[in-house]
């Protein structure tokens, strides 16, 4: 009788061992498929991303190739969330001279009374140069009668004041100034 109740009682260990495998498994399978749904949600993500990049950069090829301008910016009004980035492209056809260009970017000054910042009432937000961070300088080689998109790089800062912001752009060929224009940030 006691052997019988040790097999009976082994039957039993072995069934709940059965059982938590099996779930175990289950459970497995079902984590692996959400982490597949996962990685297909945001590479999904980053490929409508870059299909937009693309897009912006034949926006900007188009209006370069249609423009008598040396010197195109798009988009020159775009908007970043608080703490996030964004990037505008400056376009530029090296018509003659030497194939460096340097580009730098500032908050404008507004003739010299500071950041230009304003709420959605037009006030003055007082804002300061470390609202929005974009590039200082950067220098850039075109080859002489080619066309070149540069990326600029925008961000807003987290405590950013919720309004429009303008940025200064400036390119340089051989010293000069051969461009300067605004980019409009808005901020959410």
């Amino acid at each position: 009788m006691i052997i019988l109740k040790k097999i009976f009682n082994n039957k039993r260990a072995i069934e709940l061992s059965v059982n938590f495998m099996v779930w175990l498994i289950l459970a497995l399978v079902v984590f692996g498929m959400g982490l597949m749904l996962f990685k297909k949600f945001f590479s999904e993500a980053t490929d409508i991303k870059q299909n937009l990049d693309d897009q912006t950069k034949k926006e900007l090829m188009a209006i370069m190739t249609s423009s008598p301008e040396q010197v195109v910016i798009y988009p020159t009004q775009f908007t970043v969330k608080k703490g996030r980035g964004g990037v505008f492209g400056v376009g530029i056809l090296n018509t003659g001279g030497s194939d460096n260009f340097e580009i730098s970017s500032d908050f404008d000054t507004g003739g010299g009374s500071g950041p230009m910042c304003y709420d959605s009432d037009g006030s003055d937000l007082g804002c300061s140069a470390g609202d929005i961070n974009v590039i200082n300088s950067m220098n850039r080689s075109v080859e002489l009668n080619k066309r070149e998109i540069i990326d600029v790089p925008v961000r807003a800062m987290e405590n950013i004041k919720s309004g429009k912001y303008a940025v200064k752009v400036i390119v340089r060929h051989d010293g000069s100034d051969i461009s300067t224009n605004l980019v409009y940030i808005n901020v959410p």
